[in-house]
């Protein structure tokens, strides 16, 4: 019996293991209509010691974004508002500030991770690619 319970202990575990292996191989999010790309690449703007949030503000002033912010985490973008099941997620191609264990988007060929921090936390580089994808968990 005790032979029975270690055999059966150790397949239990082989399945464990294969099932968060299996997890960690999620396809990438895809760009689709609720897909919003930020280039921060703009010469009228400073980017000097700005956060992600400063650039929205920006683009928001100049009617090129909209956006909702509450409690420290994006609600809405362009009319599309976060809900019980579906929300804003921010990838970015500054890989300092990016995790692919977290989660990854693809768009033209390039693989973005998860941002590690949100918007308002998020230092700003010119040149890098901030990408808001709305989805359903």
């Amino acid at each position: 019996m005790k032979k029975f319970l270690i055999c059966l202990a150790s397949v239990l575990a082989l399945f464990a293991c294969f099932v968060v292996s299996a997890c960690d191989d999620k396809e990438p999010v895809k760009a689709d209509e609720n897909t919003v790309i930020i280039t921060a690449v703009d010469s009228s703007f400073d980017f000097e010691g700005k956060k992600l949030i400063d650039y929205m503000d920006y683009l928001q002033d100049n009617q090129k974004l909209t956006y909702t912010v509450a409690n420290g985490m994006v609600t809405s973008i362009n009319g599309k508002s976060n809900t019980t099941n579906s929300f804003w997620m921010l990838y970015t191609s500054d890989t300092e500030n990016s995790n692919n264990a977290w989660g990854t988007f693809e768009h033209e060929g390039a693989l973005y991770g998860s941002a590690t921090l949100g918007a308002e936390a998020l230092v700003l580089k010119e040149g890098c690619i901030y990408v808001w994808a709305y989805q359903t968990f």
